[in-house]
């Protein structure tokens, strides 16, 4: 049952070999299970999986509205999404994460949002992020007006990656996700504004995600690092950040991804995210 995107909407979501069993099989239920679900699903196996993920995946596979798409080797989030892209044959494009659970009326709203708002082609929302003991970390909220979403991604993300939906020809027209290590969204989302893609978001939480001080931990070293300095250069190139502002904020980047894990989740958990609700 189609949730009324007109155009049709297809869920695109990846997942790969150290993705969690449980968390995968309560993604897709959220996403695929519910009574307003999308048109189409396409799930990219980035490369081979273990057993515990192939029987969540074995559930779903012989499903008509459920195309499960197996790249051979693992080759990084941009490329599977890319090819997932390929293959949609929906006009809109509705992302979801392997690891995250999608609020019951997630889809209804975007679909509503899309029906009001027909000019908009990028959309998203807000995020609440959980431990994995269940316990509420941090809402992580982003700007609604356009101008507002551009003026913010001169310095930081200006969507949830996992809430987004957009309208499949404008993402292929500015040749699909960037190849910049886990900052493809980002660079997609400068790619858009660059074409002058008119962005929104909802004010209302759209996804509960997986995160926590364990994963603010895990995001640093120098592979983060140097891929901030690729991304301040992509920001630089779109027009979307001047060069001094990018270097600046590329700077601190920097630094926070070279701070010891304990302080670099200290960092996350209390400067960049909002308390929870």
């Amino acid at each position: 049952m189609s949730a009324g995107f007109l155009g049709g909407a297809t869920l695109l979501m990846s997942v790969y070999a150290r993705d969690t069993e449980c968390l995968f099989r309560r993604a897709l239920a959220s996403a695929l299970d519910t009574e307003d679900r999308l048109d189409q699903a396409i799930v990219v196996v980035d490369g081979p999986l273990g057993a515990e993920l192939e029987r969540v995946l074995a559930v779903y596979e012989t499903r008509a509205d459920v195309e499960i798409l197996r790249i051979p080797q693992n080759v990084g989030l941009a490329s599977a999404l890319n090819e997932g892209l390929a293959r949609v044959k929906t006009e809109w494009v509705v992302r979801a994460d392997a690891d995250d659970l999608n609020v019951p009326e997630r889809f209804a709203m975007q679909a509503d949002f899309s029906r009001r708002y027909p000019n908009v082609s990028c959309f998203g929302g807000a995020i609440d992020e959980y431990a994995a003991n269940g316990a509420a970390v941090a809402r992580r909220t982003v700007p609604l007006l356009h101008e507002d979403i551009v003026r913010r991604a001169r310095a930081r993300n200006p969507f949830n990656h996992m809430t987004v939906a957009y309208r499949v020809d404008a993402v292929r027209a500015v040749g699909g996700y960037p190849n910049l290590y886990l900052r493809e969204d980002y660079g997609l989302w400068a790619l858009l504004i660059r074409q002058g893609v008119l962005c929104a978001n909802l004010p209302q939480v759209l996804v509960h995600a997986s995160a926590g001080r364990e994963l603010y931990r895990r995001r640093g070293g120098w592979r983060y690092a140097i891929g901030e300095w690729s991304l301040q250069k992509h920001l630089v190139r779109c027009g979307v950040a001047p060069p001094l502002e990018a270097f600046f904020h590329g700077a601190i980047r920097f630094c926070v991804f070279a701070l010891p894990p304990r302080v670099r989740g200290f960092v996350y958990e209390s400067l960049l995210r909002g308390s929870p609700r």
